[in-house]
């Protein structure tokens, strides 16, 4: 009986001995998989997102060839992951599933206060740096004069009442932010001095320009690179009633756990895509850039201002 024990323990320890070994080898193979020369630790594969702001379906294939194209350059699987939301793309930034992101103005400042500073900004389209939002109108509302061109919104107190506005996604710079705060420096409260308490617009631009060429609405507000690149027919069912001033907006933005080195190349990527090479420059006409450019996280402070400026908690409702 007693031998029996003992061989059995003795059995047990080899067994278990084995077991650590094996564990200890296989912690060896995953460190030297994602330890660089020097020592320093980078990820294996890239993940990124994009706002959903335009079709979903045609933003999946630009994105994914965009991810083709990044992974050639840095040597490193570059995977595209589809969000339903802004705040997804900023949450997954934030919680280590995704490691950078295409985000408008308000989400990049959102991303890098959450993450304390380990967001940052990594590129941004040349039209970024002087962006803008249009006022659009149903063009029947124009032809009956129920709604008006305009060079300043003031012109506007006292002359929405009747009037049915959308903006954009609640999250959107260029589709809501913006667009409100010029509203409110205009004298023009948008939840109380419009027919309808304006509403946000399903389907990102693209939505909000289909429920104004509808009928569905009289008036809204979105993003001027989008409206630009839009169907004429479209666009001649919803005119141009207001060009808003300019501001900073759209950026790629990153986390500082993906290490200096594969930042530096994934920047160096962005910013050296070329319009005589057909493939790059059909993904730069696909992100509606001339060129991608450096730019620093200070460039969106005045976004974070206008986006403090309104009662906490507004965002998320």
């Amino acid at each position: 009986m007693n031998i029996k024990i003992s061989t059995m323990r003795v059995a047990l320890a080899t067994a278990v001995l084995a077991v650590v070994s094996t564990l200890s080898s296989c912690g060896d193979i995953k460190a030297n998989a994602n330890t660089s020369g020097n020592g320093a630790t980078q990820p294996d594969m890239l993940r990124f997102s994009v706002i959903p702001d335009w079709n979903k379906g045609k933003l999946a294939i630009d994105a994914k060839k965009l991810a083709t194209m990044l992974s050639e350059k840095l040597g490193v699987e570059v995977r595209y992951s589809p969000s339903n939301d802004y705040t997804a793309c900023v949450n997954g930034l934030i919680a280590n599933k995704l490691d950078f992101v295409w985000l408008g103005g308000k989400t990049t400042c959102d991303a890098i206060d959450a993450s304390k500073g380990s967001v940052h900004v990594l590129a941004t389209r040349d039209i970024d740096l002087h962006f803008k939002s249009y006022f659009i109108g149903n063009a029947d509302a124009v032809a009956s004069g129920k709604v008006t061109t305009t060079t300043d919104l003031s012109a506007w107190q006292g002359k929405t009442a009747d009037l049915r506005f959308t903006f954009g996604d609640v999250n959107s710079t260029s589709g809501h932010l913006m667009p409100r705060h010029f509203l409110v420096q205009a004298g023009i409260d948008p939840d109380k001095d419009f027919k309808s308490a304006a509403g946000y617009a399903q389907g990102g631009h693209s939505g909000t320009l289909k429920s104004v060429a509808s009928g569905s609405v009289d008036c809204g507000a979105l993003n001027f690179a989008y409206y630009d690149k839009a169907p004429a027919e479209e666009k001649a069912k919803a005119p141009i009633l207001f060009t808003t001033p300019d501001y900073v907006d759209y950026a790629w933005a990153v986390h500082d756990r993906v290490g200096k080195d594969l930042i530096a190349k994934l920047q160096k990527a962005l910013l050296g895509l070329d319009r005589s090479n057909p493939d790059e420059a059909a993904i730069l006409d696909s992100w509606s850039a001339g060129a991608f450019l450096a730019a620093k996280d200070e460039q969106w402070h005045a976004i974070r201002e206008v986006r403090d400026s309104l009662p906490k908690g507004f965002l998320t409702k």
